[in-house]
């Protein structure tokens, strides 16, 4: 049964997303005049080195001076995906800005080229690079807010839980104001999934975000769509959730109706749109309690 609905999340997923391009592809959310995007910035120099994955878009509102940072990863369920989607995260991306926050949006290396822990790895790496460089940018490398969806919400849930990726790339975790996960995966089961996790069981308890809740965590806002895909749901996400309460962490979950597991991320950069005035509710909650320098 478990096998059944992977793979239903696999393929569904799949389905979706190209549905999407097409959709989208005349939806795309034009750039204001004010905002300043610059594109196709190199995050990561070392061993493995991917010319077109280590890669990450700024969006800058005008004049930025110690802006907040808002730090998206896409999703794709691990093996698709990139930050060029046909507009749907550059849209999240400029909301930040017209906003006042400063956008990064980020790709990273997918399976089958790359296994876990690879995609969690290039994340921290990019959070690195942010935190070292975004000053030259007119950001705060103090303040930054970590977002994604789908797969990319596992990950930004992941990093953030698991102290290692933090520890290995020098990351102060004090500089992650908030964690905005949008239909995450927070718990990989064992049997499934062995083309991204591999089949040892003990790897996909270390790859899942809720083993690692842990006290002291940053606030945590956790949203899902109420026809949502195997993984996960609404009964996942509330898992996740309770698991962050008892260890006293700050944590809100909404469930966005009507909406569905595309849908949710497609009017994410959209202002007038339930799940983008809940993300900004969010960050300017979490932001007041940690005002500018």
């Amino acid at each position: 049964m478990i096998k059944k609905q992977t793979c239903r999340f696999i393929v569904v997923l799949s389905c979706i997303m190209n549905m999407g391009q097409i959709t989208q592809a005349s939806e795309k959310t034009p750039a204001p005049k004010a905002i300043r995007e610059v594109t196709n910035i190199g995050y990561y120099e070392g061993t493995g080195k991917d010319p077109a994955k280590h890669k990450l878009d700024l969006f800058l509102p005008p004049n930025p001076e110690n802006a907040p940072v808002f730090f998206f990863v896409h999703g794709g369920a691990w093996v698709q995906g990139d930050k060029n989607f046909f507009g749907i995260y550059s849209a999240i991306g400029r909301l930040a800005a017209q906003n006042g926050m400063i956008g990064v949006v980020i790709s990273y290396r997918l399976t089958p080229k790359v296994k876990h822990p690879s995609h969690a790895e290039d994340v921290a790496r990019a959070i690195s690079w942010t935190t070292k460089n975004i000053k030259k940018y007119g950001g705060d490398p103090e303040r930054i807010i970590l977002c994604g969806h789908s797969a990319g919400g596992h990950l930004v849930s992941l990093v953030s839980c698991d102290p290692t990726y933090f520890k290995t790339e020098n990351i102060n975790p004090s500089s992650i104001k908030g964690v905005i996960s949008i239909s995450g995966v927070y718990e990989i089961p064992k049997i499934i999934l062995g083309n991204v996790f591999g089949n040892d069981p003990e790897n996909k308890v270390k790859a899942s975000p809720i083993t690692h809740v842990r006290k002291d965590l940053p606030p945590f806002l956790i949203l899902c769509a109420d026809k949502e895909l195997p993984l996960c749901t609404s009964t996942d996400c509330k898992k996740f959730q309770k698991a962050l309460e008892e260890n006293g962490n700050p944590v809100k979950f909404e469930e966005i109706s009507p909406s569905n597991h595309m849908k949710i991320i497609f009017d994410a950069g959209k202002p007038e749109k339930q799940v983008a005035n809940l993300i900004l509710q969010f960050t300017k909650q979490v932001l007041k309690q940690t005002p500018s320098p």
